[in-house]
Formats: C-alpha cells, sequence, structure tokens
C-alpha cells in the first residue's frame, strides 16, 4: 500500500472513530458507514488509479460515482444514503483541514418518491394480537404478547426494542427508557394495557433483576433483532394480513397513524415517534378511501 493509499485509510478509520465516539453514532452505524466508504473507495482507486487520496476527489468523481451506483441498479434510497456518507466524510475531512474544498457540497441528493407507510387497520391489528394469544405455544405466548402488544402501543423500532432491560420500564410512573438513535435515551410515556402485559411476561421468569434484558430467547439470552423480526412476520401471516413490505416497523407506522386517526398533531407525534423533522412524520398524513367517503359523507347540503 501506498503512503497516498495509508493516508486516506487512515482519514476513514479517524472519521470512523469520530462518528463512534463523538457522535454516538451505534457501532450497526459506524460498520455501515465503514461499508459505503470502502465501496466509494472502490470506485475510486478505478476513477483515479491506486494512488488517490482524499484531496483528488471532486464533484466530477462523486456524480460519477452516483451514475454508476444507478446503472448498477441501486435504487434512489439507498444511493441517498451512500451519498450521506461521502457528505459526512468530506465535511470532516474540510473541518480537520485534510482537504480544501469540499467535492460534496454540490452534489444533491436524488429525488426519492415518498411512499404511504404501510400500517395496520383497528380491525387487522386486532386479529394480529388475537392471534398470538390464540397460536403461540404456552412458553411463548407472553413473551410473544408482551412484544407485539409493546411495538403497537409504544411505536418503538425493532433495535430499540430488543436493547431495553427490565430496569428501563417504570411501572409507576407508566414510562420506558428507550436509546434511540445515536445513543440518545428518552423517557417515553406508556399506556398501562402496555404495563401490563409485561408485567405478566415478567411473572413467567425467575429472580429478575434490572440489568437483565427486558425480552429473553429460547435460550434465555437477549432475543435478537432477526427473532423479533421472524415472530412478527409469522404472526402477520397467520393472521392472513398481506400488505406492502410488512415488517415490524409496519407496527411502528400502525401506532402512529392510530395516534393521527384519533386526533392527535403532528408535533405529538413527532415527539412520540423522535422523529428530529416534522417532514418525516408528515408521511403519516395518508387518507385512505374509506376515510374520503366518510369526510364527504358529513356535507349536509340540505
Amino acid at each position: 500500500m501506498t503512503n497516498r493509499r495509508w493516508a486516506m485509510t487512515q482519514e476513514i478509520g479517524q472519521f470512523l472513530g469520530y462518528i463512534g465516539a463523538e457522535r454516538g453514532f451505534t457501532a450497526k452505524t459506524v460498520e455501515a458507514y465503514r461499508h459505503d466508504l470502502g465501496k466509494f473507495s472502490e470506485f475510486a482507486t478505478g476513477e483515479l488509479g491506486g494512488a488517490w487520496q482524499s484531496g483528488d476527489v471532486d464533484q466530477h468523481t462523486i456524480r460519477a460515482y452516483m451514475q454508476f451506483l444507478a446503472d448498477k441498479g441501486n435504487a434512489a434510497v439507498s444511493r441517498g444514503r451512500k451519498l450521506a456518507t461521502l457528505k459526512s466524510f468530506f465535511k470532516y475531512l474540510l473541518s480537520e483541514d485534510k482537504i480544501k474544498s469540499d467535492p460534496v457540497a454540490q452534489v444533491r441528493m436524488p429525488k426519492i418518491q415518498q411512499k404511504e407507510p404501510s400500517y395496520l387497520t383497528e380491525q387487522e391489528y386486532k386479529r394480529l394480537l388475537k392471534v398470538v394469544k390464540n397460536n403461540a405455544t404456552k412458553y411463548f405466548k407472553l413473551r410473544d404478547t408482551a412484544i407485539i402488544t409493546m411495538l403497537l402501543g409504544t411505536g418503538l423500532r425493532l433495535n430499540e426494542l430488543v436493547q431495553m432491560n427490565i430496569g428501563d420500564v417504570n411501572f409507576e410512573d407508566n414510562t420506558i427508557k428507550v436509546t434511540r438513535k445515536g445513543n440518545q435515551e428518552r423517557i417515553l410515556p406508556t399506556s398501562e394495557e402496555v404495563l401490563i402485559v409485561i408485567q405478566r411476561y415478567l411473572r413467567t421468569r425467575e429472580g429478575v433483576l434490572l440489568h437483565e434484558p427486558l425480552f429473553l430467547s429460547k435460550r434465555n439470552k437477549r432475543i435478537d433483532t432477526a427473532s423479533v423480526w421472524h415472530l412478527v412476520k409469522k404472526y402477520l401471516k397467520q393472521a392472513q394480513i398481506e400488505k406492502e413490505k410488512l415488517s415490524p416497523h409496519t407496527l411502528r407506522h400502525t401506532f402512529a397513524t392510530t395516534l393521527l386517526k384519533q386526533g392527535e398533531n403532528l408535533l405529538t407525534i413527532k415527539q412520540l415517534l423522535s422523529h428530529k423533522n416534522l417532514r418525516t412524520t408528515e408521511r403519516y398524513l395518508h387518507i385512505n378511501g374509506e376515510d374520503l367517503k366518510a369526510a364527504v359523507d358529513k356535507i349536509d347540503l340540505q
């Protein structure tokens, strides 16, 4: 490896250390940044030669990379994420005086068509809960009921749920402590119904301690995201719910949509979901055909 390439590798390492230690990014996010920068490095080597360094990259290199990704079939969302990684990386290098100008500053993010989030109707999520109670094995019934109820009743992300410990649930204040994106801790209110199903599940555990994981796998270890993903998909299928891209995140969308239908304002929902931007929350302003018909039927012309 040449000295110039070694310097580039060092810069990437320093950047990853910065976002992990100072920005508080999770290990999973840091690894995603590492992967994206590695793929860009491979492309830049082909474009600029084996001895390239960060100062050799200009906006033409970045645009060529975006076109390369598009030609490979990468969706706009995927290209946008990779470009966001590069924007963060070169902005960091500029702040550290490693480069004289930011080659990504003038490159626009790909236009992404916003799709309405997939969510469950009240009839569907009640059917889902009934299926869990009726179909789950005796050993997992209370645990799985608590998981599904918590996802529906709190709007937690999948990784937020599996990271929770027993001590993160405050049964006196009706709150839960959640570690959100960027390792930010939030105290969120939760309903009595959610707390009741958690208590029922915890009664099946022996000698529970506050530092122990809230949800355990069949091997009595912290349940992982893949296991929760699998069980949610399984019960959705058993409930005969068929929608595009069903996943645990569908239950988060359901939580937000249910609140909106009940008349909660967007700012409240934004806070509960910990969205940084209100535009992200505005995705839940979808109105289905039945809502439109009900709205028109309310018009009294007599």
